[in-house]
């Protein structure tokens, strides 16, 4: 027996009421909760919808839903961090790999403009503290927005974590060297080509995470994303 659009908006509300705000998961289990009503409807047409709802969530897992959320958020991070290095490896091949070394040229050509190394490299911790904000910006406007949620597309806080360790590594590289240190031409290019990296690295997941978000727009075109 197929569920009408009020059922499946029923079974909606009640996992979403269970504390699964991500689209992308609730549909899913919207699914696999349809699924088994429908077989029990097929052998029982007149069994209480509601309760048996309820029941099916009791029997789904010790800690309710919990554990499935947790299990699908690794996943997710797994796949779009791997999606990430994937893509940054295409910038050290032919054709990106020119860019690449373009990029570092110009960098290295601005960074041999500053007669103390020492300030251009502050400019790179100002930087890299303006594309943090942004990514808390761009967080906060869309929670703001009040935007359907999408796991596959949550990967603010990770994300975050991540590049925010990789930043405090880049700071801490730069408060221990020493004043000497900045004048060997051999260290400064090495922190400029870390940098070059994370900077790789952050359009890299950026450019994932818009692709993600091309292929949520097709797949769920009845919702705003």
């Amino acid at each position: 027996m197929e569920l009408s659009k009020e059922q499946l908006l029923q079974i909606d509300n009640y996992i979403f009421s269970c504390g699964i705000k991500f689209y992308d998961v609730r549909t899913e289990i919207v699914d696999h909760f349809a699924h088994i009503l429908e077989q029990k409807l097929d052998k029982n047409p007149d069994l209480d919808f509601k309760k048996e709802i309820e029941n099916i969530h009791r029997n789904f897992t010790d800690n309710g839903f919990k554990r499935l959320l947790k299990e699908k958020t690794k996943s997710v991070h797994k796949q779009f961090y791997k999606h990430s290095f994937k893509h940054l490896v295409t910038f050290f091949k032919l054709p990106k790999i020119i860019i690449t070394i373009s990029f570092f040229y110009a960098l290295f050509l601005l960074m041999n403009l500053f007669e103390d190394k020492q300030d251009f490299f502050f400019c790179t911790y100002i930087f890299l503290i303006i594309l943090i904000v942004r990514i808390f910006y761009q967080n906060k406007k869309n929670k703001k927005q009040h935007k359907t949620r999408f796991l596959v597309l949550n990967k603010t806080n990770s994300f975050l974590q991540l590049l925010n360790f990789i930043f405090i590594s880049f700071n801490v590289i730069s408060n221990s060297r020493s004043e000497q240190s900045f004048l060997n031409p051999n260290h400064n290019n090495i922190q400029l080509a870390v940098f070059v990296l994370l900077l790789l690295f952050y359009w890299s997941g950026e450019v994932v995470f818009y692709q993600h978000k091309k292929m949520v727009r097709e797949q769920y075109s009845n919702v705003i994303v």
